[in-house]
C-alpha cells in the first residue's frame, strides 16, 4: 500500500467535506476556501467587464460561482477518492477477470459511485473496500443533497435582495431626491413610515449575506436593482441627516435605527469579504436642499463629515465592486 497516496487522498476528501459543509451549513460566512475562489472569480469578471465595457457578464457570475463551487467539491472528492483507492493495487478488480484496475479505472469506478450510478464492470476487491466504497457512495449523495437544498434558499435570498433594492430605488433616483420626496413642507412624516420598513428588511439582508456569502456576486444590469448601489445611496441619505441634522422632530431616533441597521451591514460586508479602497466621495447635496432649514455652520459640518469619511470610503469601493460609478449614486 502506498502509504502517500492514502494520505493525500484522506487529506483532500477531508478538506473538501469541511468546506463543503462550512459554505452550505455555517450562518456566519462561507469557507476560506469557497470565499476565495468567489472573490476572485468575481474580481476578474470586473476587470474583464471595465476592460471591454460593451461585454455585459457580471449578470452571470453569481450562478457561475455557484456552479464552480459544485464543481470544485465533486472535483476534489474524485480525486481524493480515486488517489485512496490507487494507493492499493487490489482496491477495485475487474468484474469478468479479477485482475486489478488501472489507474484510470479506478477514478471511473469512484465517479460512478459518488453519484450512485454503478454499473457492474468494476467491483471491489475485499470486504475492507467495500465499506471503503459504501462511504465513497454516501459521501457523493450527502454532498448532492446538500448541494440542492442550498441552491433554492439562496435563489430566494436573491429574489428578497431585488426587493430590497428596488424598495430603496422607488424612494428615489438619488440621496438628496428621496428626502425631497419624503419632506411635506413640515416634516419627514412621509419617510419615517418608509424607514420603519426598511429597518426589518436590512437586517434580513444581513442574516441572508452571512448566511449565503456568494449573495454579494449576484449582479443586475438595471441600477434598481443593485443591492449594493442602493443601500449605498440610503446610507448617504442618513448621513445627510448625521452631518445637517435635517430632520429635528421627536421621530428623528428613525433615522438613527436604520443607521444602526446599516452598520451592521457593513461590519457584515467587511468581516466576509476584501476589497481596495478609494477616494472619498464628494458630498455634493446641500445645495439641493435649499428648500430645508439647514441650520447647522459649515466648520461643524465639515468635523461631522470627517468622521464618517472611512464609512463613505468603503461604501464607495463596494459600490465599485460592484461594477459601478458613484455618479450611479448622485444622480
Amino acid at each position: 500500500m502506498d502509504i502517500i497516496l492514502l494520505l493525500s487522498g484522506i487529506i483532500i476528501v477531508i478538506i473538501t467535506n469541511i468546506d463543503a459543509l462550512s459554505t452550505i451549513l455555517r450562518l456566519n460566512g462561507g469557507s476560506k476556501i469557497s470565499n476565495f475562489i468567489a472573490r476572485n472569480v468575481w474580481r476578474i469578471s470586473v476587470f474583464v467587464s471595465g476592460k471591454f465595457s460593451g461585454i455585459s457578464i457580471l449578470s452571470n457570475i453569481g450562478p457561475l460561482i455557484v456552479v464552480t463551487l459544485f464543481s470544485l467539491w465533486a472535483v476534489l472528492l474524485m480525486i481524493g477518492y480515486g488517489l485512496i483507492y490507487n494507493s492499493y493495487v487490489n482496491s477495485i478488480v475487474e468484474t469478468s477477470t479479477e485482475l486489478p484496475a488501472s489507474i484510470t479505472a479506478k477514478f471511473y469506478y469512484v465517479g460512478y459511485t459518488l453519484t450512485s450510478l454503478g454499473n457492474g464492470d468494476l467491483k471491489t476487491g475485499n470486504d475492507f473496500w467495500r465499506i471503503v466504497s459504501n462511504f465513497t457512495g454516501l459521501n457523493g449523495m450527502f454532498l448532492l443533497s446538500l448541494a440542492i437544498s442550498y441552491f433554492i434558499p439562496l435563489m430566494n435570498a436573491v429574489v428578497k435582495q431585488r426587493t430590497l433594492a428596488t424598495y430603496i430605488s422607488n424612494l428615489g433616483k438619488s440621496p438628496h431626491e428621496i428626502i425631497l420626496n419624503g419632506w411635506n413642507g413640515k416634516n419627514f412624516n412621509l419617510i419615517h413610515d418608509q424607514f420603519k420598513e426598511l429597518y426589518p428588511m436590512i437586517l434580513l439582508h444581513c442574516e441572508q449575506q452571512l448566511a449565503y456569502p456568494v449573495l454579494m456576486y449576484f449582479h443586475s444590469p438595471n441600477p434598481s436593482y443593485s443591492t449594493q448601489l442602493n443601500l449605498a445611496k440610503l446610507d448617504e441619505v442618513l448621513s445627510i441627516q448625521e452631518v445637517y441634522k435635517i430632520d429635528k422632530s421627536d421621530n428623528a431616533y428613525i433615522w438613527g435605527n436604520l443607521r444602526m441597521a446599516m452598520d451592521k451591514y457593513l461590519k457584515v460586508v467587511k468581516n466576509s469579504y476584501s476589497f481596495k479602497k478609494v477616494d472619498v466621495p464628494d458630498f455634493p447635496y446641500k445645495d439641493n436642499l435649499y428648500s430645508l432649514d439647514i441650520s447647522v455652520s459649515e466648520p461643524s459640518a465639515t468635523k461631522l463629515l470627517n468622521k464618517i469619511e472611512d464609512r463613505r470610503a468603503f461604501i464607495a469601493s463596494l459600490v465599485k465592486n460592484d461594477g459601478r460609478n458613484w455618479q450611479d449614486i448622485t444622480g
